[in-house]
């Protein structure tokens, strides 16, 4: 009898015909069944139900790949837009007086934290760490200008 399991992270759905390790196209391992915690049943919110579909997206976990380059297929990173954001409003604030520096700030630091979980696969850390920067160093040089004039 086949079972439906859909992965907790990316929602896709694959036909399960064992019980087993598997490894998910996202990257993820799941395991079926799951584990009776109810930390997991919570997390899940689905039960399996009956279905007639193929499982040909779905590998044993036991033939899946070590190593660094575990993640080949998510070699192509698409750009983080806090990232571009950050850099942009950034640039901005040198033109208006630092109003929009502490915005690109925000978006700088909350920009590497989605960079460095990969399971968003973005990249772009050099353009939040030049919105951190030149948010500085405007907010700064403004923060100055604005002090001698007092």
């Amino acid at each position: 009898m086949s079972y439906i399991y859909t992965c907790q992270h990316c929602s896709k759905q694959y036909m399960v015909d064992e019980d087993g390790e598997y490894l998910c196209e996202c990257g993820r391992v799941f395991h079926y069944p799951m584990a009776s915690s109810s930390f997991k049943a919570h997390l899940s919110g689905l039960a399996p139900s009956y279905a007639d579909s193929s499982s040909a997206g779905i590998r044993r976990a036991g033939l899946r790949p070590r190593g660094r380059r575990h993640n080949r297929h998510f070699q192509h990173l698409s750009e983080c837009p806090l990232a571009k954001s950050s850099l942009i409003c950034a640039v901005l604030s040198i033109f208006f007086f630092g109003v929009l520096a502490p915005p690109a700030l925000i978006m700088g630091f909350a920009a590497r934290m989605m960079i460095a979980d990969k399971s968003y696969h973005y990249s772009g850390d050099d353009l939040a760490l030049w919105g951190i920067a030149i948010a500085t160093i405007s907010l700064s040089a403004w923060s100055v200008w604005f002090i001698t004039l007092l």
